[in-house]
Order: C-alpha cells, then sequence, then structure tokens
C-alpha cells in the first residue's frame, strides 16, 4: 500500500507539546483498542454454535489467531510508547543535546509509522469479524425462518 512507504519528514519540525499530544493520543487509541480485544473475543465466544454450525469455522479460527496476534502487538506497543512518553523530558529540559533530541524524533518518527501499520491491520481485521459474524446471525436467522 501507498501508505507503508510514507517518509514522515515533518517530525523534524514538530514541538515537544505536539509530539507529547500525539503519544497521549496514541496511548488512548491503543487502550480502547484493547477494550474492543475483549468486546470482539467476546462476541465470538457468544456465537460460537452459530459459527461451527455455518461454512466460516475455518475463516473465524483464523481471525481468533489475527486478534490474538494483534492484542500482542497492542501490549507490545503500548509499552513503548508509554516508554517514549517518558523520555519527552529529553526534548522540553532545556539542555541542547543534538543527539538525544534527533534519536528521540526518530524513535517518534519509528512509532508513528507502527501505530498507522497496526491501526490499519486492526481495522481490517475488526470489519472482517464484523462481517462474518453478521454473516453468520443472517444464515441462523434464515435457517430459522425455514424451520418454522
Amino acid at each position: 500500500m501507498k501508505n507503508e512507504n510514507q517518509n514522515f519528514r515533518y517530525i523534524e519540525w514538530k514541538s515537544p507539546e505536539e509530539m507529547h499530544f500525539s503519544s497521549l493520543q496514541w496511548t488512548s487509541e491503543l487502550k480502547f483498542i484493547r477494550d474492543e480485544h475483549k468486546f470482539l473475543e467476546d462476541m465470538l465466544r457468544e456465537y460460537t454454535l452459530p459459527i461451527i454450525e455455518s461454512q466460516h469455522l475455518v475463516e473465524t479460527k483464523e481471525m481468533i489467531i489475527r486478534l490474538s496476534d494483534s492484542e500482542k502487538k497492542e501490549e507490545q506497543l503500548l509499552k513503548e510508547v508509554i516508554k517514549h512518553y517518558n523520555a519527552l523530558e529529553i526534548m522540553v529540559d532545556g539542555i541542547d543535546q543534538p543527539g538525544e533530541e534527533k534519536k528521540y524524533r526518530d524513535e517518534h518518527r519509528k512509532l508513528l509509522k507502527e501505530m498507522n501499520a497496526y491501526t490499519r491491520d486492526y481495522r481490517i481485521l475488526k470489519k472482517a469479524i464484523f462481517a462474518t459474524v453478521s454473516d453468520v446471525l443472517k444464515h441462523q436467522k434464515q435457517k430459522r425462518l425455514l424451520k418454522q
């Protein structure tokens, strides 16, 4: 995709306040995704029987594995973002440390790319889960109507 190879040069000019805001935003987004993971797991668990009865069992197993991988990636990213957030002091301490500040900006750029890729992949997974569950429920409803 085009987004994967974007070069985020504007980070060179981002102020410490803007990087602080970005870090807070990432933390919030990752915590929200953590809650969504729980919801998606519960939803898949609740509709286990209809999924087993439908033709989506193999597809759902693969989605469960992807969801588990996504949870692990979310935990790892959250730890990195929190560590990055805590290191923001380098940018605002008033001491001129060009090497450390460049390293911090490079880390911010890396996290920006990782967050963009992760959220894109997560949204694709979430859409696939909702589409599958929706299809399973439609199939279940049709089956119930045929029995009447």
